[in-house]
């Protein structure tokens, strides 16, 4: 009998959840077949990368998205193969939209897409979680500028603006007031394009005490297969961000409350649900990625391998049940910490232009003059700051992931590291990085797409 041949075709290689699955499902013996739009994706330097492709933006062009997902499909499967198709990120939308496309072609474990758009719709997973007394933070959804001015003041600060359909820390800000509130809400509006009376203004949820855990989940149809959280020691940027150092932690409670709004939807394949929890009360449910998580990285190391599992339940229908044993795990993404010491430095108590003249002058005299330079150097680097106090906060970020696992290098798996050019190069050239610059946007959409006859 011939031996079946597993093929995985996997998305998104710019992120470091790619480069997390690729390692994780090459590693079992699985030929990963790894796309992006970008040619210098790091997951695509992986040695358990074995085929790489590029595609359309998937926001920008979907329809060509999709045909380019269905030639490489047609291209790596058989009969003898079994072929998964796992779209990493929001290109997840587009595929669940279009899962017709795939019968008989590559295996997919996706949701369907109405359950997507509900569970990835800020107001309307409020409204879901209303409906069946799951804890949230009081949320608002204002239909117009006039309602939104009327309520604005009476409402409880400090507390988040959020577009209802976004992702990472895309389109959030946390306002301390008012005044605050209705800055962002109307610069929310313009830079989206929002429409009044569409139901398409940004939702303002109140913020409440606690941290950030991460409870991830695999489901069957509404059956619960594995789930295991993380907490963000750490996030870039600072109290709103993405995870850039995490550990493992017991969270039965979120779990349970998670799985239960899961079984609730009858979810299929992976999610990660967003709570916030001050250790003494119940927590609090923030948001749902209908989708694979930034911090996939952290839940493999800890023995959730759910790039395999979602692979064997694309394949085989179902898996048992995983109780992988919890390890003391903690690891740190490197593009997110440089981007954190870069935000704590530039915060730092004394203004930095000063430094940033003593460096000028320093590159300009030290050919000639290095001695003098360096002494000279210092003494305009002393007169600055005392540079204690401008390091300490660094400090603090680089001591705090001490004995971390660094999701990206590895030493069996060596080149995807150059992926960390690419934050580096960014605030070289714009001389300031955020969110919008590493992580694509996304809207939830529907794109009909018929194969050519």
């Amino acid at each position: 009998m011939t031996k079946r041949k597993k093929k995985c075709i996997v998305t998104y290689a710019s992120s470091w959840s790619a480069l997390a699955a690729a390692r994780s499902l090459g590693a079992e013996g699985i030929e990963v077949i790894i796309g992006d739009s970008n040619l210098m994706a790091p997951g695509s330097f992986s040695k358990y990368s074995k085929h790489f492709f590029l595609y359309h933006n998937p926001e920008k062009h979907p329809e060509k998205y999709l045909k380019k997902l269905v030639q490489v499909a047609k291209k790596h499967g058989g009969e003898n193969v079994d072929l998964v198709l796992m779209p990493l990120h929001t290109d997840c939308f587009v595929v669940a939209a279009n899962q017709d496309l795939f019968k008989g072609i590559a295996k997919i474990a996706l949701p369907s897409f109405e359950q997507i758009k509900l569970v990835g719709n800020k107001a309307l997973l409020a409204k879901f979680c209303d409906e069946h007394d799951i804890l949230i933070p009081k949320t608002w959804q204002p239909d117009t500028l006039e309602e939104f001015e009327a309520k604005i003041d009476d409402f409880k600060f400090p507390a988040f603006i959020k577009l209802q359909e976004s992702n990472a820390s895309l389109g959030l800000k946390k306002v301390k007031n008012p005044k605050e509130a209705r800055e962002f809400f109307k610069y929310s509006i313009k830079d989206s394009k929002l429409k009044e009376g569409k139901g398409e203004y940004p939702i303002i949820q109140e913020a409440v005490d606690g941290d950030d855990f991460c409870s991830t989940f695999l489901f069957n149809h509404g059956k619960k297969k594995a789930s295991m959280t993380y907490h963000n020691i750490l996030d870039y940027p600072r109290n709103s961000g993405m995870g850039g150092l995490r550990e493992t932690v017991d969270a039965s409670g979120m779990e349970e409350i998670g799985a239960n709004l899961l079984h609730l939807l009858n979810w299929h394949g992976v999610a990660e649900i967003d709570f916030r929890w001050d250790g003494r009360n119940k927590p609090y449910l923030i948001e749902i990625n209908p989708r694979f998580w930034g911090g996939l990285g952290q839940s493999i190391a800890a023995g959730w391998s759910y790039p395999n599992m979602l692979f064997q339940l694309a394949v085989d229908g179902d898996i048992a049940p995983a109780h992988p044993k919890a390890k003391d795990t903690k690891t740190f993404n490197p593009c997110l910490t440089f981007l954190l010491m870069v935000q704590e430095f530039k915060e730092a108590k004394h203004p930095i232009d000063e430094i940033e003249a003593a460096f000028h002058a320093l590159k300009i005299h030290f050919k000639d003059h290095h001695i003098h330079s360096m002494e000279k150097f210092i003494k305009q680097l002393g007169k600055a700051t005392n540079p204690v106090d401008r390091f300490k906060a660094v400090e603090e970020v680089i001591h705090a992931k001490r004995g971390s696992i660094n999701e990206m290098f590895n030493w069996k798996d060596p080149l995807p590291v150059l992926g960390l050019l690419y934050p580096i190069a960014v605030f070289l050239k714009h001389g300031r990085i955020n969110s919008k610059m590493l992580v694509s946007e996304s809207k939830i959409e529907k794109v009909e797409l018929k194969e050519d006859k």
